[in-house]
């Protein structure tokens, strides 16, 4: 219900329309979406993570758009809502949550604009303009091409979603590894953060 405050706000009647094809329309996507992770692993790998994770990047964007007065809020809103649908298809659901044929061959990025198109497709004369700059917000989320985005942030919005996936993303993977770790304790090298970690001593 708090996600679907933000579609809400969404203006624009194509980008709403989106919204509405998959949030508010589609019974099977909805209950997919609530009990599915964001990730196997490293962040939001529990069930209710893509939710939760979803979420909180379109809080972090909602601050973007009070800060930022470049930033389209219908469109960047849509993004957010919508940055990883194709999760619902690369992932398993659970007990397995493990990466399906279509996740191992595509990946979220590729499933999730298929997606779109689909919505698209169902609403008449959906602007061809917004419809790519739509899409390409979801294709360059992951920000860098080495990370898996086939094209780097070319909008203002696409660059507020990757900043704003990005800070969830690491927030919420530091959360999970300082779960029941001392304060003060040092951690060892981590991979993924390229630093020895440390909780904070409160």
């Amino acid at each position: 219900e708090e996600l679907l405050s933000y579609g809400r706000q969404i203006r624009n009647p194509y980008l709403r329309g989106v919204i509405e094809y998959y949030f508010e329309k589609d019974e099977k996507f909805i209950r997919t979406f609530k009990g599915h992770s964001a990730a196997k692993s490293v962040h939001h790998g529990f069930a209710g993570g893509l939710l939760e994770h979803t979420l909180s990047v379109v809080k972090f964007c909602e601050y973007m758009v009070g800060q930022y007065d470049i930033l389209n809020k219908d469109l960047l809103y849509t993004a957010a809502m919508c940055h990883d649908i194709g999760k619902t298809i690369e992932l398993s659901p659970f007990p397995e949550n493990d990466y399906t044929d279509d996740g191992q061959l595509l990946g979220h990025i590729i499933i999730g604009i298929e997606m779109i198109d689909d919505a698209i497709r169902e609403i008449p004369e959906f602007p061809k303009q917004l419809a790519s700059e739509l899409k390409h917000c979801i294709v360059a989320h992951h920000g860098e091409l080495e990370y898996g985005s086939p094209k780097k942030p070319a909008l203002a919005e696409a660059m507020a979603l990757n900043l704003a996936d990005n800070a969830d993303a690491k927030m919420q993977t530091l959360k999970e590894i300082f779960k029941d770790k001392k304060a003060g304790e040092w951690l060892g090298y981590n991979r993924l953060f390229e630093s020895n970690l440390r909780k904070t001593t409160i």
